[in-house]
């Protein structure tokens, strides 16, 4: 391995075939959700449409973001092996600058096993199952895009403290421009430059005058810019908070204030993979107002310390410091984003994507405390094969549900009548599928990944997360216009429109949600003039309207 750190390419090599091979079986998964309404947008809509995102709902300044997919796009289309070795490669790519980054503070500040610390956060990094959302869920391209960003500019700010040249500054200011036109984890570059510059100006002693450089030719123009995005989010939509306005303002101050503890809970305990009732009974005590001042007063406990004994730590905790430092602002920019509570795989792992790259990376630096070399890998290889067992165990539901949708997607025949679709797969163990919209999720689906097109009109009736790949349901026909759906196991529930089940009625049906697993349809044509589909260990199955009162499986 000591070849491969000298040799850039090779160590980029490495990454990428450690992630390549864990995420082998993941492909052909991740063209779900969001993916199939960007893909129908770049295929229907003008570029200037697509480039300014005029039909989302959400309100956000993502050109540079919309630019670079829409030129992927153009290049490799919907093919679903390209974008996964993009996916790949740009963690591959953030593996490697991570590692470059942190290895360099590490060194400067005098650290003798500098290598060995980076290279163990780094590898933490790529084989945790939070990365598997952002790896396999194409939507997720702008948080590899983001943190490449971020990256790449502290790495001219790191150049910058070795040869003052003003082309670092340069690249740093466009990148960051770029940047303000795509996720909002930009909000961090500034903090994290002039956290970078105090760190080598105070902790490292470097020259005071590249210091009030870096001020000037990094840290404000990206002040400037800043300000200048939110001014110009707000002409465009006339507010000030871009994004997450809504999930902003919806709940106490408690509530975000508890979200740290629960977030680390997450990426260092692997949280969400615990039992569920002894998950929920960590998370109430989190949420309780004594383990919330208790998590305040030890993060206020521990900066005041790091104020008034900093310059008297030794290089190693010097380094942790600031590695800790940088935690902080992202938990705090996480605060407003939903917090999943049920189903251990449902897509929300990007928002812990940055987060885990800084908590593995000083987990390590507080290891290295150890001077045994052995027994110091010892423990790291046992933690990342115990991170490997769950991403494992999550890339295997991407597959399984992969494996279904294709098939589902396969299954319907080309018909002139109306078709009804009893219950599509919303999720699987929280990993996404295919939702019960009534804009249609299934046709869409269909027609953007399968050559033959569907003319007739489609309903998704009504959609059920599913625990395992043999769930479905069963049917039985009540009468000449009713039938009875029925979940074949206990555990799942009803879905539409991304929500629990609900009663609801159109031109061609009525819907009566009597339980969380059964709901009853009528028909407002005859029945002859629908073919009407119930899905059950991964295939369509056609209800037969003669067998009447008894039960379809």
């Amino acid at each position: 391995m000591q070849q491969a750190i000298r040799k850039p390419y090779i160590l980029f090599f490495v990454f990428w075939l450690l992630l390549f091979v864990l995420y082998l079986p993941t492909a052909q998964a991740g063209f779900v959700a969001d993916f199939t309404g960007w893909l129908n947008e770049i295929n229907t809509q003008s570029f200037w449409v697509y480039i300014n995102r005029s039909n989302f709902v959400v309100n956000s300044l993502y050109q540079f973001t919309q630019f670079t997919t829409y030129i992927i796009y153009r290049v490799i289309g919907a093919n679903a092996w390209a974008w996964h070795i993009v996916h790949i490669s740009l963690q591959a790519l953030n593996a490697y600058l991570w590692f470059l980054l942190c290895y360099r503070i590490f060194t400067d500040s005098g650290i003798k096993n500098a290598k060995a610390i980076a290279l163990a956060g780094v590898l933490l990094f790529c084989v945790s199952p939070y990365l598997t959302e952002v790896i396999v869920w194409e939507p997720s391209f702008h948080y590899l895009q983001g943190f490449l960003l971020i990256l790449v500019i502290l790495l001219q700010v790191q150049k910058f403290h070795y040869a003052p040249k003003i082309k670092y500054a340069i690249a740093a200011g466009i990148l960051f421009l770029l940047s303000t036109y795509s996720l909002e984890i930009f909000y961090l570059t500034p903090v994290f430059t002039i956290t970078l510059a105090l760190y080598y100006r105070f902790a490292l002693d470097y020259n005071k005058v590249v210091f009030k450089k870096i001020l000037t030719l990094f840290f404000l123009p990206q002040l400037l810019l800043f300000l200048a995005h939110l001014g110009v989010y707000h002409l465009v939509y006339g507010e000030w908070l871009p994004h997450l306005k809504d999930q902003a303002m919806r709940h106490s101050w408690a509530y975000y204030l508890s979200k740290p503890a629960k977030y680390i809970f997450q990426v260092v305990l692997l949280g969400r993979y615990f039992p569920q009732n002894l998950k929920f009974k960590i998370y109430d005590i989190f949420e309780s107002k004594k383990a919330i001042i208790l998590v305040v007063s030890l993060v206020a406990l521990v900066l005041g310390f790091i104020v008034l004994r900093f310059q008297k730590f030794n290089v190693r905790s010097k380094a942790a410091t600031l590695i800790f430092i940088w935690i902080l602002p992202v938990l705090f920019i996480m605060g407003p984003l939903w917090f999943p509570l049920v189903q251990p795989y449902v897509f929300c792992d990007r928002y812990v994507y940055v987060l885990s790259a800084f908590v593995y990376m000083l987990g390590c630096a507080l290891l290295s405390y150890i001077t045994n070399r052995y027994v110091f890998w010892f423990l790291v290889s046992a933690y990342g094969l115990f991170n490997i067992y769950f991403t494992i165990q999550t890339n295997n539901y991407w597959k399984e549900s992969a494996s279904i949708i294709h098939n589902l997607l396969h299954e319907i025949p080309a018909t002139d009548k109306t078709v009804i679709l009893l219950n599509t797969p919303e999720n699987l163990q929280g990993v996404p599928m295919m939702d019960a919209t009534p804009g249609g999720e299934y046709k869409l689906m269909h027609n953007e990944f399968v050559c033959e097109k569907i003319t007739a009109p489609v309903y998704d009736a009504m959609a059920f997360n599913m625990n395992n790949a043999n769930d479905g349901a069963r049917v039985t026909v009540l009468n000449d216009s009713t039938i009875g759906v029925t979940l074949n196991q206990w555990g799942t529930w009803w879905w539409y429109n991304a929500q629990g089940g609900i009663s609801y009625k159109n031109n061609d049906y009525s819907i009566n949600v009597i339980a969380g697993h059964y709901y009853e349809l009528t028909l407002k044509k005859p029945a002859s003039s629908y073919m009407i589909f119930y899905m059950a260990r991964g295939h369509w199955h056609q209800v037969n309207w003669n067998l009447k009162t008894s039960t379809q499986y």
